[in-house]
C-alpha cells in the first residue's frame, strides 16, 4: 500500500483540479459528438481559408482579390444567419445542422473540381465562398443554442471553454496542415481532407438526439420572418444582461481589433520581417489557449458578468500597452494577455448569453451574436487601418486599446444588472420581450 500523499502535495493537487479545464460536458455522450463535430469543423475551416487565400494569390498576384475571399464570406454568412436564426428557434434543430452542414458538401466539391482545372477560374473560388458562409450561417444558431438543451446550466462555461480551446487549436493546426499539404500535393490536397470532414460531419450530427423547437412555440402559427426577428431584437434591447453582453462585444471589437495592425506593427514600428508578423499573430492564440485550458475556476464565480467587464478593460490595456511598447518580445507577450483575456469573456459571455435567454429566443439571439462576430470586427478593422494610415500602427492600437478599456468600464458601471448577473437560467419569456 503507497502512503498517504503529504498534505502540501494534496494542496497543490487541489489546485491544479480547480483551476484545469472543466471535461466534465465529454461526459455526455450527444455533447461529446457535437464537440467532435466543431473540433472537425474547425479545423476544415481553418486548412480552407489557408488554402483558399494562398490559390487566390497564386491566380491573381493581388491582395486585394485575396481581401474579396473575407468579404464574400461575410456577406454568405449574414445571408445564412437571417435565415438560420429564424429557423433554430421554429424547426427540429438536429434538422437544422444536419440540412445545413449536408449543403456545404457540394461547396467543398465544387472547390475541388475546381482546383483540379487545368485553369482554375476565381470566380469559382467566390462563389463557394459565399455558398460556404451561407451553409455555415444557417446550421450555426441551431448548433449553438442546442448546447443549453445537452448540458445541465451549471456546465454551460465549461463547454465554452472547451469549444474556445477547440477554435483556437483549429487556428494553429489549421494553417499548418494546409501548408504541408500544399506542399506535397496542392489545393486539391487541402480541398479533399476538407471533403472527408464535410462527408463526416452530417452524419456525426445524425446521432444527436431530436431537439424540436419550444412546445409553447411549436404549437403556435410561426410569425413572419420579420416579425420573429423584430421579437429577438426587441428581447435583446430590453434585457439588460443580454443586451450589455452584445454591446461590450461590440465595444471590444470596434475600437480594439489588433489583427489589421499586425503586419505593419511587425515591420515599422518593431523592424521585423514576416517571420515575427507570424510570431505576432499566433501569440493572442497562445494566450487563450492557456486560458482555456485553466479555465476550471470560471465555474466557481459567484458574478461572472464582473468578470467580463474586468476581462474587456484588461483586453483595451493589454492592446494599448502593446501599441505603446517598442519591444518585440513585450509586445508579444502583451499580445498573449490580450489572447487570454479575450478568451476569458468569450467564455463567460457565451455562456452568460445561453443562461439568460428563454430557449424560445436562443436561435435568434445566437444569431445576433454571431452576426455581431461577423461585422463589428470588419467594422473595427477599416477604423484602425484608416488611424493606422494617417498616423502609425502603434498610435492606432494604443489609441484603440484605451477607448476600449474606457468605454468597457463605462458601460460596465452604468449596468449593474451585467455585474451583479449570476450563473442561472432564466426559464420563462418576459412578457415584454414580446410586446409591440
Amino acid at each position: 500500500m503507497s502512503p498517504p500523499a503529504s498534505k502540501p502535495a494534496a494542496a497543490w493537487r487541489s489546485q491544479v483540479l480547480r483551476h484545469a479545464l472543466d471535461l466534465a460536458p465529454l461526459r455526455n455522450t450527444s455533447f461529446s459528438w457535437l464537440y467532435t463535430v466543431r473540433v472537425i469543423a474547425v479545423v476544415v475551416y481553418g486548412v480552407l481559408g489557408i488554402t483558399v487565400a494562398w490559390q487566390v494569390w497564386s491566380l491573381t498576384q493581388s491582395s486585394l482579390k485575396v481581401a474579396g475571399v473575407g468579404v464574400g464570406l461575410a456577406l454568405g454568412t449574414m445571408l445564412g444567419l437571417m435565415v438560420g436564426g429564424f429557423l433554430a428557434d421554429r424547426v427540429n434543430r438536429r434538422t437544422t445542422m444536419v440540412a445545413g452542414r449536408a449543403a456545404y458538401i457540394p461547396v467543398v466539391v465544387l472547390l475541388l473540381i475546381n482546383s483540379l482545372q487545368t485553369s482554375p477560374q476565381v470566380e469559382w473560388i467566390y462563389l463557394a465562398t459565399v455558398l460556404s458562409g451561407l451553409t455555415g450561417g444557417i446550421s450555426a444558431p441551431a448548433l449553438m443554442a442546442s448546447v443549453p438543451a445537452l448540458l445541465p446550466p451549471q456546465q454551460l462555461a465549461a463547454a465554452g471553454a472547451l469549444g474556445a480551446l477547440a477554435e483556437q487549436l483549429g487556428r494553429l493546426i489549421g494553417p499548418l496542415l494546409a501548408a504541408a499539404l500544399i506542399s506535397f500535393g496542392g489545393s486539391s490536397a487541402c480541398y479533399t481532407l476538407a471533403l472527408a470532414g464535410a462527408l463526416a460531419t452530417p452524419l456525426l450530427l445524425l446521432r444527436l438526439p431530436s431537439m424540436p423547437p419550444p412546445t409553447h412555440t411549436a404549437a403556435l402559427r410561426p410569425p413572419p420572418a420579420w416579425r420573429a426577428w423584430r421579437e429577438g431584437l426587441l428581447f435583446a434591447w430590453r434585457s439588460p444582461v443580454v443586451g450589455g453582453l452584445l454591446l461590450l462585444d461590440v465595444v471590444m471589437a470596434l475600437a480594439a481589433t489588433p489583427w489589421v495592425l499586425l503586419p505593419q506593427l511587425g515591420v515599422e514600428s518593431l523592424g521585423g520581417d514576416a517571420q515575427l508578423v507570424g510570431w505576432l499573430h499566433a501569440a493572442p492564440a497562445a494566450g487563450a489557449m492557456v486560458a482555456a485550458a485553466t479555465s476550471g475556476w470560471t465555474r466557481r464565480l459567484q458574478r461572472p458578468g464582473a468578470l467580463l467587464i474586468v476581462a474587456a478593460v484588461v483586453w483595451g490595456l493589454a492592446l494599448a500597452s502593446a501599441g505603446a511598447s517598442t519591444q518585440a518580445v513585450w509586445v508579444l507577450a502583451l499580445l498573449v494577455l490580450a489572447g487570454a483575456a479575450d478568451t476569458v469573456a468569450d467564455i463567460v459571455r457565451g455562456a452568460l448569453l445561453q443562461l439568460h435567454t428563454p430557449d424560445a429566443l436562443r436561435g435568434r439571439v445566437s444569431a445576433l451574436w454571431l452576426m455581431e462576430m461577423h461585422l463589428a470586427p470588419a467594422a473595427g478593422g477599416v477604423f484602425l487601418g484608416g488611424a493606422a494610415q494617417r498616423w502609425s500602427a502603434s498610435a492606432a492600437l494604443l489609441a484603440g486599446g484605451l477607448v476600449c478599456a474606457f468605454t468597457s468600464l463605462l458601460a460596465g458601471g452604468f449596468n449593474r444588472s451585467l455585474r451583479h448577473s449570476p450563473w442561472r437560467c432564466e426559464q420563462t419569456l418576459p412578457s415584454t420581450a414580446l410586446s409591440n
